[in-house]
């Protein structure tokens, strides 16, 4: 089936053409969901509920983007709701001041496990306009123009964030891992 007829199919309830969609886009969603949410299980349940809500607007779908491009803004606009309503969930302003603890580092990790920690972590301290153009770049490979429409903005509002966020990765990154800085891979490969 083509993705036009996997719409119209998980419009009339087809079983078959849910997991097809979820075959096809699932694991991308859940990479994005989880490097915006930094939590697996939640990432988990945002995808699902993804797939839920494309099931049950499948009829509005007009196909004037890609199916993986609708599926997103459903992805995008459940981590907004997931954001706001975690931070209705801290009862205590001590709580809310608390730093979050760094996940511990054993000797035996690999270097790419000690990467995706520091990147990881370094995008969990970006603000979440920041995090959002930075997945969809660098994760989903969208073009400006592409992230504008799909976020709703302008290009020069796009080409903005991204700028103070990549700013904002320099200082957070370690320098030897930093693929942001001035120095970029090059000078790290050759100390």
């Amino acid at each position: 089936m083509d993705e036009e007829q996997i719409i119209s199919a998980l419009g009339g309830r087809d079983p078959a053409a849910a997991r097809e969609l979820i075959d096809s886009h699932g694991n991308r969603l859940l990479r994005s969901a989880f490097l915006l949410c930094h939590n697996e299980t939640d990432a988990q349940d945002l995808v699902q509920e993804t797939f839920l809500q494309a099931r049950k607007s499948a009829h509005r779908f007009r196909g004037g983007s890609a199916v993986h491009t609708w599926l997103h803004a459903i992805l995008l606009n459940l981590s907004r709701h997931y954001h706001r309503d975690r931070q209705r969930l801290v009862c205590h302003s001590h709580l809310a001041e608390e730093e979050i603890p760094a996940p511990e580092e054993g000797p035996s990790r690999l270097d790419t496990a000690t990467a995706a920690t520091a990147l990881t972590d370094a995008l969990r301290r970006l603000t979440a306009p920041h995090r959002e153009v930075l997945v969809l770049r660098f994760y989903e490979e969208m073009k400006i123009q592409q992230i504008a429409a799909h976020l709703g903005i302008s290009t020069g509002t796009v080409k903005s964030r991204l700028h103070y966020a990549i700013a904002e990765m320099r200082g957070l990154l370690p320098g030897e891992m930093n693929l942001f800085g001035s120095t970029g891979t090059i000078e790290t490969e050759k100390r």
